[in-house]
């Protein structure tokens, strides 16, 4: 694979994992909040008064469904909070009326802790994974890269560091992977010559019969070297293939 289709794919993974635990996490406050508010419309509608007492605090959180509130999460009156808090409710009793909210000073682990992040644990552990994968793909061919120092031959050169032919120009030769694991055969070889059944053997090894795909393999790439160079490729008698200088390019 490709060091590109390993960042890209590495990149996908990570913004999934991101977006997946963001909403995981957005979830559980949003779960936190109602729950709150249920815990105090209960309590409110309890209360013959409107004084705040521990005994109204204890009847606020034995209402919570969830359990890592009761320890953070109280009733108050009405009044400014940068945390989680509920909407305001009033209440009125002989003409006299009182606004309370619900709070909680609960950490981002508490808020975690509620949340469902069996997904995202699954994605950051592929993000791991792939992580380690693409660090040994790297670490792999890079120094595969350096050892496949191919000559050039005639007006066609191999740039080992981006893994691609350059033409006569110095320009990018497009091939197909297949084509330019030919090509890199034809420069290894002894007079750039090979035998019809070695590049089956390296191309197609679980192949029985290649022919018919290394005829077409050749066939399209045939032009493809004349068009970026002096070469062209040559059949012997159909059992070998050899890469040679064009007679007409003198």
């Amino acid at each position: 694979m490709k060091p590109r289709y390993t960042v890209i794919i590495f990149c996908l993974i990570l913004a999934s994992a991101v977006v997946s635990s963001l909403g995981s996490y957005g979830r559980a406050k949003q779960r936190i909040v109602e729950d709150m508010d249920q815990a105090l419309q209960l309590t409110l509608a309890a209360k013959q008064d409107l004084w705040l007492t521990p005994d109204t605090i204890r009847d606020y959180r034995s209402h919570l469904h969830i359990g890592a509130l009761r320890r953070v999460s109280f009733i108050g009156y009405d009044m400014a909070y940068s945390g989680l808090c509920t909407d305001a409710r009033s209440r009125r009793i002989n003409g006299r009326e009182a606004t309370y909210r619900s709070y909680a000073a609960c950490s981002p682990l508490v808020v975690l802790s509620v949340s469902n992040q069996r997904l995202p644990a699954f994605l950051w552990a592929a993000v791991l994974l792939w992580g380690a994968f693409a660090v040994h793909q790297f670490r792999r061919q890079r120094p595969l890269a350096a050892a496949v120092q191919l000559p050039s031959v005639g007006t066609l050169s191999y740039d080992a560091r981006r893994d691609l032919f350059l033409g006569q120009c110095a320009e990018p030769v497009h091939l197909t992977p297949m084509q330019s694991q030919l090509m890199k055969l034809f420069f290894q070889a002894d007079a750039n010559r090979l035998s019809k059944q070695t590049i089956c053997d390296c191309l197609w090894p679980k192949k029985p019969d290649a022919s018919d795909t290394l005829y077409t393999l050749v066939r399209r790439l045939k032009p493809i070297v004349e068009q970026h160079s002096n070469l062209q490729i040559v059949s012997d008698r159909g059992k070998a293939y050899q890469l040679t200088v064009r007679e007409s390019a003198g």
